[in-house]
């Protein structure tokens, strides 16, 4: 009965999200990015010859299927309450695989308990959008599923890792990690033999997508958008700096450091050095009690890198102090290299949104030293609920949006597919005016340099290879942009905002070059409150 009640609980708690969270909000940024790009592939256009991509296909073609099933009507809303469903299957073949690998009984916490506890922290108030991590993370954890379980055919079940773990891998670049993750899985758990297998099939899968590829563009032109983009300085500052600038105060993290050597002194009364076990025992509740505390007063995104490292040191623990074989801590690591391949970003470089990775581990590496130094289960419970609390309330203002109390206009009037969507004053008017603009100058319009939904929108083509017309997407392509943007038929809409400068993720000049091209150099012939527009160039 109680296992059906948290299960219960868990149901009516994503029924909450994915019904009521789901109507608010719609920035003008990330919430559009992938389905911009879906609404090409279903139009007809190819990725890479059509239009620009930096990353690996996998996203826009996985949610281009469901952009072409679903209902005009309502469509975003549908789009938001499949993202939050697909979120929650992460959550739970993630939870099930550690379930099914540790016995998670033993420790009497209920399975669906924890289901919850991940689902809540991970998703914190991220929006429920298409994302490239997010599904990569999908992938990559029916692949760890699948490899928890120790029934039927083996090697089908090893093709079916394969196949995931590889789609996970053509997500995103930081991703790319994950298949030879688990080709080392697959060595340390069966032998050398499936392991070889394995990477068979990973080689047949991957030449089946390279022949797609090439069917569609040259694999020149794939190689060239994909690569060349992060500088490996960028991989050295977010996957390693970002992890120890993540306290923001160096006295912070010192602090953190010598509380094990503090609590040995009060514990024994002598000025020496502890035992290695000790001190990484201590360590990991330091780092553990920091993340808490980052949690509840300051950014929960920075905690969850606080907690990352804390996962790490009990890992570090469990080696020098229990001696556990590499069997036993293979599905540990393997979870927490795809936390940290989470964080390989320069736009969102936290691990919390695989939190149910490092949360699963830290249970399996230190639930009992916890519940032991705690004295009670019920402190930890005390824990969960009120670190859900924090991430549960911090939907009251959504991913990169005004408070969820100012979320009151409803865009229906706009466009059938953002029936059900509510937004804030300013968004409303500013979807609004570009609808009458659209209805004033025809559908050769260009939207720059954010709003890369609006397309998708309005049912229009795209007039550019790229609808967020920020110099981090345009490839040093600037000058083809500028060509094609140039053409009298063209009326360029230019946000108001860009040029006073306001929510930009950057300075004017380098946030989008083309944009600054336009406002410099095209005609201005008209202006609303959100929008100046120009056509072509001033000496034409």
């Amino acid at each position: 009965m109680k296992l059906l009640s948290y299960r219960n609980l868990f149901f009516i708690i994503l029924a909450f999200y994915c019904l009521v969270l789901s109507q608010f909000g719609l920035e003008n940024w990330d919430t559009g990015y992938i389905p911009s790009f879906s609404w090409r592939i279903i139009n007809g256009q190819d990725v890479y010859q059509d239009f620009i991509y930096k990353g690996p296909p996998v996203t826009l073609y996985f949610h281009a299927f469901f952009m072409k099933i679903l209902p005009q009507e309502g469509q975003f809303f549908f789009i938001r309450v499949i993202s939050y469903s697909l979120f929650s299957l992460q959550v739970y073949f993630t939870v099930s695989g550690f379930d099914a690998i540790y016995n998670l009984k033993k420790t009497g916490i209920d399975k669906w308990a924890l289901i919850i506890i991940c689902f809540i922290v991970s998703i914190h108030n991220f929006g429920p959008f298409p994302w490239p991590t997010t599904d990569g993370l999908l992938f990559a954890s029916v692949a760890f599923w699948l490899m928890s379980k120790n029934t039927g055919n083996t090697y089908l079940r090893l093709f079916f890792i394969a196949f995931f773990s590889l789609l996970s891998a053509l997500t995103k670049q930081s991703f790319y990690l994950i298949p030879l993750l688990f080709i080392v899985w697959v060595f340390i758990n069966y032998n050398l033999k499936k392991a070889a297998f394995f990477g068979l099939c990973l080689v047949l899968l991957f030449l089946i997508f390279i022949y797609w590829i090439t069917s569609i563009t040259t694999l020149e032109n794939f190689l060239e958008q994909i690569t060349n983009q992060t500088k490996f300085s960028d991989l050295i500052q977010t996957g390693f700096i970002y992890y120890i600038k993540c306290f923001r105060n160096k006295w912070i993290l010192i602090t953190v450091l010598i509380f094990p050597l503090v609590k040995n002194f009060i514990s024994t009364r002598q000025a020496k050095l502890p035992e290695i076990g000790y001190y990484l025992k201590w360590l990991t509740f330091s780092f553990f009690i920091a993340s808490l505390l980052f949690h509840y007063f300051d950014d929960q995104r920075y905690a969850s890198v606080i907690f990352f490292n804390c996962c790490i040191i009990a890992l570090l623990y469990n080696y020098f102090e229990k001696r556990e074989t590499l069997i036993f801590f293979a599905p540990i690591i393997v979870s927490l290299v795809i936390a940290w391949s989470t964080s390989i970003s320069l736009g969102y470089h936290f691990t919390i949104l695989f939190s149910t990775g490092m949360i699963m581990s830290f249970i399996v590496l230190y639930y009992k030293d916890l519940r032991e130094i705690l004295n009670s289960k019920y402190y930890f419970f005390g824990i969960a609920i009120s670190v859900c609390l924090v991430s549960f309330t911090s939907n009251r203002k959504p991913y990169r949006d005004s408070s969820i109390t100012q979320l009151k206009y409803r865009l229906d009037s706009i466009s059938p597919k953002l029936k059900y969507i509510k937004t804030d004053k300013d968004t409303y008017e500013h979807h609004l005016e570009l609808k009458q603009l659209i209805q004033k100058y025809g559908t050769n319009f260009i939207v720059a340099p954010n709003t890369p939904m609006a397309n998708y929108i309005f049912n229009t083509q795209s007039k550019l290879p790229a609808d967020w017309i920020i110099s981090t997407e345009v490839l040093n392509k600037e000058d083809q942009f500028i060509k094609l943007a140039s053409d009298k038929k063209n009326y360029i809409f230019v946000e108001r905002t860009y040029i006073d400068g306001e929510n930009l993720m950057g300075e004017v000049f380098t946030y989008s070059k083309v944009t600054l091209f336009i406002v410099n150099n095209f005609n201005q012939i008209d202006q609303t409150k959100h929008f100046v527009i120009y056509n072509s160039l001033k000496n034409k």
